[in-house]
C-alpha cells in the first residue's frame, strides 16, 4: 500500500541525494515526525486484524466522523488488483496514541464497509477516489477523553491553491527507513506502535513528465525545505487512509492515498474531503443512489483483540 509507480514523473521536483563516505542514511517518515502528545489527534484510529501468530497488526490509519462511522482509504480494503470489496476482518482501535498498551484503547468491529462505484473502475496501478466508509457494529464512546469526532470541510475553496499552505499528517505507519546512497535500495522498518506526526506544505503545484501529479479531487503534500527531500519524511506504509488535519479548525482535509515512490517522503497524495462529501453522506446513511459499493462483515474480533500484543 501506499506505493505508485510513475515514469518520468518529478521533472520540476528536483531531487538530490548526496554520496559521501557513508553508504547508507537512516530517514524518518513523516515530515520531521514528532510523538503527539495526549490531547491531539483524537480522531485518529487505527485498523487492525489478528494474525494467525497471535499479535494485532496495524495495516491502515482512519479518522472518526461519527460515533459510527470512521473514514479510511479505499485501497485499505479492497483487492489491489480488482479493486472490489476484499471482505477481511477489520477492527477499529480508537482513542489510545500506543498499540502497545493494550488498556488505553476502544476496540469495534466493522459491520459494513462503502467505497465510491467508481473506485472499482480504476485501471491497475491507479487510485482515484481513493475513499472509505467504515460503519461499526457498536457506536464508539464520545464521552471517553481520548476519543473526539473531526470536522468534515465544507464544500469551497478554503483548502485549495492558493489557501491554506500547510497541514499536519499523522500516523502508526513506518517510522524509519534505510536508503542506499548508492544503489538506491530502501529498506523499511516496522509500523510505529506510537502515534507521530508532523507538517507538510500543501496546495504548492507538483508537475512531472504528465503534467500536474496530482488531480483536483487529490492534495499533493510536500517536504517544507525541498532540499532536505527524504530527510524530512513523508507518510509511508501503514500511513494510507489517515488524516491530513487542519488542526486549528479540526477539519480533515485529506485521506492518506499513496506515495510517489519506494521511498517515503517525497511527495504525498491525500484524497480531497471536499471532493467526496456526497459519497460520504449517501455512505453514512446506508449507501444506495447508485454511487456506493458495500459490503457486509461477518468478523467479530474486537472483543477479544486487546488480549494479544501489538505486532512488532
Amino acid at each position: 500500500m501506499l506505493k505508485i509507480s510513475l515514469l518520468g514523473l518529478l521533472v520540476g521536483l528536483i531531487l538530490s541525494i548526496a554520496v559521501s563516505d557513508v553508504s547508507a542514511k537512516i530517514v524518518q517518515r513523516i515530515v520531521r515526525g514528532n510523538y503527539a502528545s495526549p490531547d491531539r489527534f483524537l480522531h485518529q484510529v487505527s485498523l487492525q486484524f489478528l494474525t494467525p501468530w497471535g499479535c494485532t497488526h496495524h495495516f491502515c490509519g482512519g479518522s472518526i466522523i461519527d460515533d459510527l462511522h470512521i473514514v479510511t482509504a479505499a485501497h485499505c480494503v479492497t483487492n489491489n488488483v480488482t479493486h472490489k470489496i476484499d471482505n477481511k476482518p477489520i477492527t477499529v482501535v480508537a482513542g489510545t496514541q500506543n498499540l502497545r498498551d493494550k488498556t488505553s484503547g476502544v476496540y469495534r468491529d466493522v459491520q459494513y464497509i462503502f467505497i465510491p462505484k467508481s473506485y472499482t473502475s480504476n485501471p491497475p496501478g491507479q487510485q482515484n477516489a481513493d475513499i472509505a466508509i467504515l460503519r461499526l457494529y457498536e457506536r464508539l464512546p464520545l464521552d471517553h477523553p481520548n476519543i473526539r469526532i473531526i470536522n468534515l470541510p465544507a464544500d469551497d475553496s478554503r483548502y485549495k491553491a492558493p489557501n491554506y499552505p500547510f497541514a499536519v499528517m499523522s500516523g502508526f505507519g513506518v517510522y524509519n527507513q534505510t536508503v542506499d546512497t548508492y544503489s538506491g535500495k530502501v529498506t523499511k522498518g516496522g509500523s510505529s506502535p506510537l502515534l507521530k506526526y508532523s507538517y507538510g506544505k500543501i496546495n504548492t503545484e507538483v508537475t512531472g513528465y504528465y503534467g500536474n501529479l496530482c488531480t483536483p479531487n487529490e492534495v499533493c503534500v510536500v517536504p517544507f525545505n525541498p532540499k532536505r527531500v527524504g530527510e524530512d519524511g513523508g507518510v509511508c506504509q501503514g500511513d494510507s487512509g489517515g488524516p491530513l488535519t487542519d488542526e486549528t479548525r479540526n477539519t480533515l482535509i485529506g485521506v492518506a492515498s499513496t506515495t510517489l515512490k519506494e521511498e517515503c517522503g517525497i511527495l504525498s497524495t491525500y484524497t480531497r474531503v471536499s471532493s467526496y462529501l456526497y459519497f460520504i453522506e449517501v455512505a453514512t446513511k446506508g449507501g444506495g443512489a447508485g454511487t456506493v459499493e458495500f459490503e457486509k462483515s461477518e468478523f467479530v474480533n474486537g472483543s477479544t483483540m486487546w488480549r494479544y500484543p501489538f505486532c512488532e
